[in-house]
């Protein structure tokens, strides 16, 4: 597995063009370093690091629900896969946009994943190559997440993708 740290730089330094007009260099630097370690942690697959991002009064919203104590972001961590033994294993992807704000970043990912729980009856073990997601990751100013919230397409991860209505 390459290095979380390599992995994430590479990926922040594709596009870091989004948004200059509205953050200057340095806030942007900050904003960056603040998700460099939050990102690396994930891909470290260190639940401990990824829930020691967060500030003390910080959540993390999945589709929606709201994981709101360190307990509860450590779980949520945990059973979506980040530390391999959860519904996804070997997570990756690429950054395919990204937009700052002067507390945010807004992050557009395609991702992939092994599918290690059963949905919908298909075999476990099944390789998702593109899993798109949409996270907003809110900093203070101590640079800790206050909030992140990711938007998945979770039914990219069925064996039979359903079609939006």
């Amino acid at each position: 597995m390459n290095d979380p740290v390599s992995v994430v730089e590479e990926q922040l330094t594709k596009h870091r063009t989004e948004g200059t007009e509205v953050v200057g260099p340095e806030r942007r630097a900050f904003l960056e370093a603040a998700l460099h370690e939050h990102l690396a942690a994930e891909l470290a697959g260190d639940v401990p690091a990824i829930v020691g991002t967060f500030s003390k009064s910080g959540h993390a919203s999945f589709n929606g629900v709201v994981y709101d104590t360190p307990e509860k972001l450590a779980r949520f961590h945990k059973d979506f896969g980040w530390d391999g033994h959860g519904m996804l294993s070997d997570i990756g992807g690429e950054i395919v946009h990204l937009r700052y704000t002067h507390d945010s970043v807004v992050v557009e990912y395609l991702a992939h994943a092994t599918v290690d729980a059963s949905l919908r009856g298909a075999p476990t073990g099944r390789r998702v190559s593109s899993l798109p997601m949409c996270v907003i990751y809110e900093f203070d100013e101590a640079g800790k997440l206050v909030s992140e919230r990711a938007y998945v397409d979770s039914a990219a991860l069925l064996p039979d993708p359903i079609l939006p209505l």
